[in-house]
């Protein structure tokens, strides 16, 4: 292109306005490309396999532009709470905290264990204590849930109950289950974490760590246990939602509970590991509260989710301040918060902290304190997960049996958390190696809104260079809310002519979420 100069007063800057205005559009692709150097090294492609990548944290994100991260809030399913303590053919006892569940592979029965307990009532001094058991319970449809006879342990009278673990003097509490990872296998389907102690109120100093132990045990049906040989694992306090997480790439349980005195205060997240679930590293801190906190993070359950580690982290308001501006009072509640993890050890948040599932309004059944359980269970189009709902306050004398129910909440699937954009957006991701297959997203968009997507190159000197066939300009746009849409461009372009290239993926939001994107 040749600009004719031009010798009137005021004239330069249009000239130059209109020079730029006529690039052609393969310089203006170009300008700010990296080219002609044989120097550059390519950068070593993300290896994400047809895994759907979540886009909370920055593994596979490069850069954003006009969006922001938003944390979803699952919803309550509107049977809650699905049962409660107090009820005689389920569970007669007082209350109930720390859930497990799992379903089945084959899509079939839901298996729940729980820590529930009854109020002990002692007359001198007046007071009481809390006596602790572990309960099995089973679903076809994972609301109607049943309390099998298990004849195993003996309350009241009757071994007519559900009951797993019990005795008259020893609490089983803080009960975690997750399936045997494929090492452990032989020695049963699922294998358990739980704290076993004196039940009572007063120490016992004749004992090690007062006679609490940290044990684990395995099972085939669910309810017949066999304690390992070498337990305990550890002595000493973790009265919390303690859990196990294997760790399949590092070939380690990954143990999450509180830590030891000896690191200070307990109300923390700590962390320890295990390659034989007989020695286990000392438990260190892997999240602590800051200014954004409460001075209690009370548990946090850890599951694995599309690749990345999730924890519900639940905020423990002891101590002032008991809220932020705009917040209801928490004095005493519990919520709980979304925590995200790669490897397991180092945690990220979201900057503005803010709830994941929040306690109740008044008068709610779970207006005082909610706990996520361990364990999600997927559907094709939304994620489950279970938690306990509780009227009373923590640390209060307020409890009355019944208190404690169990209770469900949804996510559409990949729904933890979404880029999105309030007016128009982008994110580029970092350079992919394609593994085949076509272009897959989960979004929403508002009225008017749409998604689109470019593909740029990845590789060396090319990097970001955009491919025409697949420009953003070519990509049928997307609309509305689906769980699982095919992105497509016109003309003759196919995606899996891209296989095993370096390629970046630019997406283009407006009035739209994006949760997530695999290739199929």
């Amino acid at each position: 292109m040749n600009c004719v100069p031009c010798n009137r007063p005021g004239t330069v800057g249009a000239i130059l306005l209109v020079c730029f205005l006529n690039l052609s559009a393969s310089q203006h692709e170009h300008q700010w490309t990296i080219q002609g150097s044989y120097s550059i090294l390519p950068t070593e492609p993300l290896e994400i396999g047809h895994e759907r990548q979540l886009l909370m944290d920055n593994h596979v994100v490069e850069d954003v532009r006009a969006l922001r991260r938003k944390v979803q809030q699952p919803e309550k399913h509107p049977s809650n709470p699905l049962f409660s303590t107090g009820t005689k053919d389920l569970n007669p006892d007082t209350t109930v905290t720390y859930v497990s569940v799992l379903r089945d592979p084959d899509g079939g029965l839901y298996r729940l264990w729980d820590s529930s307990s009854v109020l002990v009532e002692i007359p001198t001094p007046p007071g009481f204590y809390w006596l602790s058991r572990a309960r099995y319970y089973e679903s076809r449809d994972g609301l109607r849930w049943t309390a099998p006879k298990l004849g195993l342990v003996e309350v009241d009278g009757s071994k007519a109950n559900n009951v797993f673990k019990g005795a008259d003097k020893i609490s089983f509490d803080s009960v975690g289950v997750i399936r045997t990872p494929p090492k452990w296998r032989d020695q049963g389907q699922f294998l358990m974490i739980y704290n076993q102690g004196p039940a009572g109120r007063d120490p016992h100093p004749e004992l090690i760590a007062g006679g609490q132990e940290l044990r684990v045990a395995f099972s085939d049906d669910g309810f017949h246990w066999t304690d390992q040989k070498e337990n305990p694992i550890f002595r000493g306090q973790s009265d919390t939602a303690n859990n196990l997480t294997y760790n399949a790439e590092r070939g380690v349980v990954m143990y999450y509970r509180r830590p030891p005195i000896n690191a200070g205060e307990i109300r923390r997240i700590a962390y320890s590991e295990s390659t034989d679930l007989l020695t286990w590293s000392q438990p260190e801190h892997v999240v602590v509260p800051d200014e954004l906190d409460p001075y209690s993070l009370y548990c946090m359950p850890v599951v694995r989710y599309q690749g990345i580690y999730l924890g519900f982290l639940h905020m423990f308001y002891l101590r002032p301040p008991f809220q932020r501006e705009g917040e209801v009072e928490k004095k005493l509640k519990i919520d709980v918060q979304l925590a995200w993890s790669r490897d397991g050890r180092t945690w990220e948040r979201h900057p503005e902290r803010p709830i994941f599932l929040e306690t109740g309004p008044a008068g709610s059944y779970d207006e005082g304190r909610v706990y996520v359980a361990k364990g999600l269970v997927e559907h094709e189009d939304r994620v489950d997960l279970y938690y306990t709902g509780h009227e009373s306050l923590h640390i209060s004398r307020d409890v009355r049996a019944g208190d404690g129910h169990i209770c469900l909440a949804s996510l559409r699937r990949d729904g933890f958390v979404s880029l999105e954009a309030a007016d128009q957006g982008s994110m580029l991701t970092r350079p992919i190696r394609h593994p085949g297959g076509r272009l897959r997203i989960n979004a929403r968009t508002e009225p008017g809104g749409s998604v689109r997507v470019a593909v740029r190159r990845g590789d060396g000197e090319h990097d970001g260079l955009r491919l025409k066939e697949w420009s953003g300009d070519r990509c049928r746009p997307f609309s509305g809310d689906s769980t699982n849409h095919t992105v497509a461009w016109e003309g003759s372009a196919d995606p899996t002519s891209l296989k095993d290239q370096a390629i970046r993926l630019e997406f283009h939001l407006e009035k739209a979420e994006l949760f997530s994107f695999w290739f199929e």
